[in-house]
């Protein structure tokens, strides 16, 4: 993995987190062209989630619009999985819509760099990555979101906190870990299976309005991922490393990074609270 990192971090900034593109219309008019562009390229949209109304009615007034399109896993999403599990920490894709009025900021992830990092990027997952690039081109001028830093790869920071629980089931292991997020104040979504990996997506209200006030391009990362995995007679666990996001321009020095922080300590503690003890791939 240290060495993925460093090849990711010797191609620079050229790669983007994410994609963007700009569009025209009301929410209902865009959210429909972006469910119809997704269909065109043949992703299917699992469920479209109003997180906007949902931070408002939490946090109160000044959120903008915003929606995910979580798709439904294909190809693509089983075969990043089956090579590294941690690609589950944007899987199955998320499509954002925010913006207010009549013009909207439609994005996804980049595979290129995310499923580079991951040290999975080829064949389906490839494929995958073009089908959103295509997608969002059948909406306008795609634009990339670049880093504004790379990870230093000397640092031990994965891309994912891992974990795992000795003699466990997975069954047991996602049902602890979904009623110590219920516990912590997070909302929940049912889960989803790609291929071995069950994947748990809570979001708090909270989080998201700090992360998507500083930048709203992050929202291929939501809802946040948790997954589980049977390991042997061991279980997988882990979730997304929020740290991260701090690599996204206008993140570091803003307060999203103190809730990032929370958020790692969150989610740390939800971890070893099923059992979990910290495992590095190979380990």
């Amino acid at each position: 993995m240290k060495k993925v990192w460093a090849l990711v971090v010797a191609l620079g900034l050229s790669l983007a987190q994410s994609l963007v593109v700009q569009v025209q219309g009301s929410l209902e008019s865009v959210e429909a062209r972006v469910l119809e562009a997704l269909k065109g390229v043949g992703l299917e949209p699992d469920r479209v989630l109003n997180l906007g109304e949902q931070v408002r009615q939490v946090t109160g007034p000044g959120f903008p619009d915003y929606r995910l399109v979580v798709l439904k896993p294909e190809k693509g999403s089983l075969e990043a999985v089956s090579k590294n599990p941690m690609a589950a920490i944007v899987l199955p894709p998320t499509v954002f819509i925010t913006g207010e009025g009549d013009k909207y900021l439609v994005g996804t992830f980049d595979g290129r760099l995310l499923f580079s990092m991951l040290g999975v990027y080829g064949g389906q997952v490839e494929r995958l990555t073009w089908r959103l690039e295509g997608a969002l081109g059948r909406l306008g001028l795609v634009r990339k979101v670049s880093p504004a830093m790379m990870p230093d790869p000397g640092s031990g920071m994965m891309p994912a906190l891992l974990y795992r629980v000795r003699e466990a089931k997975v069954e047991d292991v996602v049902l602890m870990v979904e009623t110590e997020l219920t516990s912590a104040g997070l909302n929940l979504l049912p889960n989803v299976k790609v291929g071995p990996v069950t994947v748990i997506m809570p979001c708090k209200s909270e989080w998201a309005r700090i992360m998507f006030l500083t930048q709203p391009a992050g929202g291929f990362a939501a809802p946040c991922r948790f997954f589980a995995m049977q390991m042997g007679p061991d279980v997988l666990v882990g979730a997304i490393e929020p740290m991260l996001m701090t690599i996204m321009p206008g993140v570091m020095g803003s307060p999203a990074v103190t809730m990032l922080q929370e958020a790692r300590q969150v989610m740390t503690g939800i971890l070893e609270a099923v059992g979990g003890e910290p495992y590095r791939p190979g380990q």
